[in-house]
């Protein structure tokens, strides 16, 4: 599945962060030895009765009192620190609204900063009184891209494989499920895979005569407990031998079988080979017991899966030489005698085939044992499954997995399989197995108790984490020797792999989910009013988010760059959108400085702004709670039920008004009003880009855009760039939001408890750095719920 971070709550709308003020509180908590719960637990208490029980009697009663409580939420009953903790998720959220100054309306009365803080400082301390808990096991299947690029790099097949896998649910962790259907794609994929890459150099099967199956007057004989398979086997009259042969491709193929006659005249024995219903030729036997000779017999055979027989052919019966009449008055014979015929000794069978393809490099590198008369069939393959298990399950195996696996090679090899295609049926018991399509803690019992992660799982971690593949034979070292558990050794590694071009999968999996570019081929626009957006420009859009996040990321930037930046990437198509197209020629993306202080950063990017559109006009809606969730960490509840959404308003007297106007139509229904004053401004910050992020000064209706507004507080911007520098002001809720989304994306799951308490320490510690994003990400995979489980 894709991974999805959930929004983070708690973080306000205001342009004055008291950063002092929270580095003291959160920093001394994170770092000072912590009393006992039940004293944490009694300041807390203590803390709601004397700041915050007076400022919700202030502010939020009136609205929310014992007296027809809007939305059905009453504080009134919340009176002390014991019941503030019994209802503190509805408490919390309550509180978090009055942070984003969605709450109290406009037109009463406000809090003061210093009371937001004090709400602030109450919240993260109801934080800390989680305990120290990593968090549910990690088990998820691995997403369709990953599961292609294992592929990739485990048999080295091209990622196009998994094209036909269905796509990946996008949301907050990962769906473990695997359907019928979806094993059955795996199933032909490996099958697929396994063919191509697995090639018998030369068709080549050798049969002694004990191997074949006995079938005598057409009754299989079951029971050959007393019969030595490795012995030579006697053919007689109403006998046949059977064995099942596979013939992979048409050609020519020569038999070879040693055999003897058992014989009381000098009258050749004949033997019929057939291939199911193909005659292939006739063997005529004279050679003694005691020195069988190798008859040679040469066949034209198609592809084809059939029985492979040998019967004795009878003698005629015994007749007047040259079938002449008898002379006159001769004695006629009674009845023409059948000779019984003589039998076979068959040794051995031998069977080769014309030259096929050439092995492949997997082939070469798999097989690294290979049967002789020094090494027995079972013992090559257990060291051949050993070293595939050990890079397909991103582990070494367990002898009880390596056990079962052999005993899978057994029943093909039972069966006469050719050595190497006993192995692929091995190999394919692995490419279906949980081990390798799931990424599991590890082989330890499922308990409840809390244990560090084994290396191998943080190798698996890593590796998937920013490469979406399997990990490469260095993190497998590290991994191998017990140490990649050690926080500087994992330091030293993140920093390695971000390097690597590999690492761009973690835009495609992290960058692209959090931008909401995710989906942005299979956007529609009305192509009347908006053409030009073609797949080209779509990856364009897309590799420019891609490559200006990864330059974030890999030169160790300020996670705040991501904002606000004077540089982006464009090739001449998107350039077109950006009013370069004179400066930017050619189909290649490259790094170009931007003079316009309107552009610049994910949030004047034209696969932002697309995403974040109607299909036939711009939306501020949908542009400003994209910013609240996804930049600032805001919540943006439901609208209410019964509010027809703004898009569905084409009415004949709102196709006058423009998309200001109408907006703000909407916004006065009571039931609106709180939540769209700061997303719509937000929103219509950016209404100088039309759907495909082109500036524009005039809206589709010909009316001027009016970009500015004012936010809560009484902040006010006239450009996009004005409200790019507010945003970007907002330092310390951004870097919390992302914070959050990172480790969130890091763990596989929503957050939850003590996870909110390590996203705080993260973010101080991001903080402290200069806000690098690198930081961010080192210190998620460091982090105490990335390293342990329960």
């Amino acid at each position: 599945m894709s991974r999805q971070a959930p929004s983070i709550k708690a973080v306000p709308w205001r342009s004055i962060y008291p950063m002092a003020l929270l580095l003291a509180v959160t920093t001394a908590t994170a770092l000072a030895v912590e009393p006992a719960l039940e004293q944490r637990t009694t300041a807390v208490r203590q803390a709601f009765e004397q700041q915050i029980l007076p400022i919700l009697k202030t502010y939020c009663l009136d609205c929310h009192g014992a007296v027809k409580p809007k939305v059905d939420l009453d504080f009134s009953r919340i009176t002390t620190g014991s019941a503030a903790l019994a209802d503190k998720h509805h408490l919390m959220d309550g509180l978090n609204k009055l942070l984003s100054h969605e709450m109290p309306p406009p037109e009463k009365k406000q809090p003061s900063d210093a009371e937001r803080d004090q709400v602030r400082a109450w919240l993260s301390s109801v934080r800390r009184l989680s305990p120290k808990d990593p968090g549910p096991g990690f088990l998820r299947r691995l997403s369709r891209a990953e599961y292609a690029n294992t592929l990739r790099d485990l048999l080295g097949v091209d990622p196009a494989i998994a094209a036909d896998l269905p796509a990946d649910a996008v949301g907050e962790g990962f769906t473990n499920a695997l359907s019928p259907l979806l094993m059955e794609k795996y199933l032909l994929i490996a099958d697929e895979t396994l063919d191509q890459h697995i090639r018998q150099e030369q068709v080549q099967y050798t049969w002694t005569g004990g191997q074949f199956t006995t079938v005598i007057n057409g009754t299989t004989k079951t029971d050959e407990s007393d019969h030595d398979r490795t012995a030579p086997i006697q053919l007689t009259v109403g006998m046949q031998l059977n064995t099942v042969l596979r013939i992979p491709a048409d050609g020519t193929y020569v038999f070879r079988i040693k055999a003897a006659a058992v014989r009381e005249d000098r009258e050749p024995v004949r033997v019929a080979v057939r291939f199911g219903k193909q005659e292939i030729g006739e063997l005529r036997v004279i050679s003694d017991p005691k020195t069988p000779a190798v008859l040679t017999l040469r066949a034209k055979l198609f592809a084809d899966k059939a029985p492979l027989n040998f019967s004795l052919i009878p003698r005629p019966p015994a007749t007047q030489s040259n079938n002449r009449p008898s002379p006159a008055g001769a004695a006629k014979p009674a009845a023409a005698q059948t000779i019984t015929p003589s039998s076979v000794i068959i040794e051995t069978v031998d069977l080769r085939g014309p030259p096929v393809r050439a092995s492949s490099e997997f082939q070469r590198r798999l097989f690294i044992a290979m049967p002789d008369k020094d090494l027995e069939k079972r013992e090559a393959s257990r060291r051949i499954i050993e070293a595939f298990t050990r890079q397909a399950f991103r582990r070494p195996a367990t002898s009880r997995e390596i056990e079962i696996l052999l005993r899978i090679f057994d029943l093909a090899d039972g069966q006469d399989e050719p050595f190497i295609e006993s192995v692929k049926l091995m190999l394919k018991a692995v490419l279906i197995s949980p081990q390798f399509l799931y990424i599991a803690a590890d082989t330890t019992p499922v308990t409840n108790k809390v244990r560090a992660v084994g290396d191998h799982q943080i190798a698996a971690r890593l590796s998937y984490l920013l490469w979406a593949t399997m990990p490469d034979a260095e993190l497998s070292a590290l991994a191998d020797a017990g140490t990649l558990h050690q926080p500087a050794v994992i330091t030293v590694q993140v920093k390695r792999m971000i390097a690597d071009p590999r690492a761009n999968a973690f835009f495609d999996s992290f960058g692209a989910q959090w931008l909401g570019l995710n989906n942005l081929h299979d956007l529609q626009v009305d192509e009347l009013r908006y053409p030009g957006l073609t797949p080209v420009l779509r990856q364009a859009m897309y590799d420019e988010a891609s490559l200006f996040f990864m330059s974030i990321l890999r030169d160790n930037r300020s996670l705040i760059d991501l904002l606000d930046a004077d540089f982006t990437y464009l090739n001449a198509p998107l350039a077109k959108l950006y009013g370069m197209d004179a400066e930017v020629k050619g189909n290649q993306m490259q790094r170009v400085r931007l003079s316009d202080g309107n552009r610049g950063g994910v949030l004047t990017m034209p696969g932002v702004l697309a995403m974040t559109s109607n299909p036939n006009r711009t939306s501020p809606v949908k542009r400003g709670k994209w910013v609240l969730e996804q930049i600032l960490g805001q919540h943006s509840p439901p609208p209410p039920p019964d509010i027809e959404p703004l898009e569905r308003q084409d009415t004949p007297e709102n196709a006058r008004l423009n998309t200001r106007q109408r907006t703000e139509r909407h916004r006065e229904d009571p039931a609106c009003i709180g939540c769209h004053r700061v997303i719509d401004t937000i929103g219509f910050g950016f209404e100088n880009f039309d759907v495909l992020g082109r500036w524009r000064d005039t809206d589709d209706t010909g009316l001027a855009v009016i970009p500015g507004g004012e936010l809560p507080g009484k902040i006010s911007f006239r450009t996009p760039r004005e409200l790019k520098r507010i945003i970007v002001g907002r330092k310390n809720e951004v870097c919390r939001t992302l914070v959050g989304k990172i480790l969130a994306h890091t763990l596989c799951r929503s957050l939850v408890d003590y996870d909110e308490v390590v996203a705080d320490d993260i973010a101080i510690a991001v903080t402290k750095d200069g806000y690098r994003l690198q930081t961010a990400v080192i210190q998620a995979v460091t982090s105490y719920p990335f390293l342990y489980q329960r």
